[in-house]
């Protein structure tokens, strides 16, 4: 009987109902769990690929448009300048438009270009991330001023440098080149960027020792002679550095010094000597009766010939 029982029983169909369909509610499911083992590993990192992707993409799409849409930026071609002296900005835009590439040109030549103008001392440019420039500039300090001739033949008025170097002095103001003392009595060889001043190493770290340490002095200062700093008179006892004082730079009820001549050899012990001795002074004693009056620093007083004294002294201006 039971094999007819079985035979003829109503079969259950196999999706009876939802208890029958929901198979997953008999069996614990763990969708979180991490496959065991190496291969279970990169298939499950394979899987969240497209998802990386996709995100990563959504990511780099909104930068660009905010890129594109924010006028903030700068764009690409502009760039920010500073310097320590007077070159303007229309100088570097020049430089920089001065090649084909122009803005897109590598950084080492632009660098190489700027520094190629004798007023530069050294050009730091980097290019920023958003294309544009950052150039910063370090000029020479002009501590006096040249008249040369051009290499076309033409007069012109250079700056000279504390390194004895000339340049052009181009954005210096009219007042700051007028208020430079003049080097006279020079003797120069080559033109323009390339000219050389003889005797310049002796004058220029004088000048440069007055502009930075006695300044009150060095506004005085109209020229500075350099006629005994070169050739056989340069390591002559008697080479001198001889400077002219500007007019109306000193009281008028009293006779005026007009020149003040230190020596080549000891100049920085006669400028701290001038700095302590009261010349105004000195102008008012009587006897002084000269309108106009030299002040030697370079005299020495060599009775004791081991230790010579400086014995600075005035002598009334005679015509030469």
């Amino acid at each position: 009987m039971g094999f007819f029982e079985d035979l003829f029983r109503k079969r259950r169909d196999a999706f009876m109902g939802p208890a029958d369909r929901d198979w997953r509610a008999l069996v614990p499911q763990d969708v979180n769990r991490v496959p065991e083992g190496e291969i279970g590993r990169k298939r499950a990192v394979r899987s969240k690929l497209p998802t990386i992707l996709a995100v990563g993409f959504f990511v780099v799409l909104v930068g660009v448009l905010w890129l594109a849409v924010d006028g903030s930026v700068p764009t690409a071609g502009g760039f920010s300048y500073k310097t320590e002296g007077y070159l303007s900005k229309d100088f570097v835009k020049k430089v920089i438009d001065n090649g084909p590439e122009g803005f897109a040109r590598d950084v080492r030549s632009i660098k190489a270009d700027l520094e190629a103008d004798n007023q530069v001392v050294t050009a730091d440019v980097r290019r920023r991330g958003d294309g544009t420039l950052d150039i910063s500039l370090r000029e020479r300090l002009a501590i006096a001023k040249i008249a040369s001739l051009s290499a076309k033949g033409a007069m012109q008025v250079r700056l000279v440098a504390s390194d004895g170097q000339s340049f052009a002095g181009a954005g210096y103001p009219e007042q700051v080149v007028r208020n430079l003392p003049e080097i006279t009595d020079s003797r120069t060889t080559g033109s323009d960027d390339k000219m050389l001043i003889d005797g310049i190493e002796i004058a220029a770290p004088f000048l440069l020792a007055v502009r930075t340490t006695y300044p009150n002095l060095y506004k005085q200062w109209s020229a500075v002679s350099l006629r005994d700093c070169f050739g056989a008179q340069e390591d002559s006892p008697g080479s001198n550095l001889r400077v002219a004082v500007r007019p109306g730079t000193q009281p008028m009820d009293r006779p005026a010094v007009v020149e003040i001549i230190f020596s080549t050899a000891n100049w920085r012990n006669e400028l701290a000597l001038l700095s302590r001795i009261n010349v105004d002074e000195m102008l008012r004693r009587p006897g002084t009766t000269a309108q106009a009056y030299v002040l030697k620093m370079s005299i020495q007083n060599r009775t004791n010939a081991t230790s010579p004294i400086p014995e600075p002294r005035l002598v009334p201006l005679t015509s030469r």
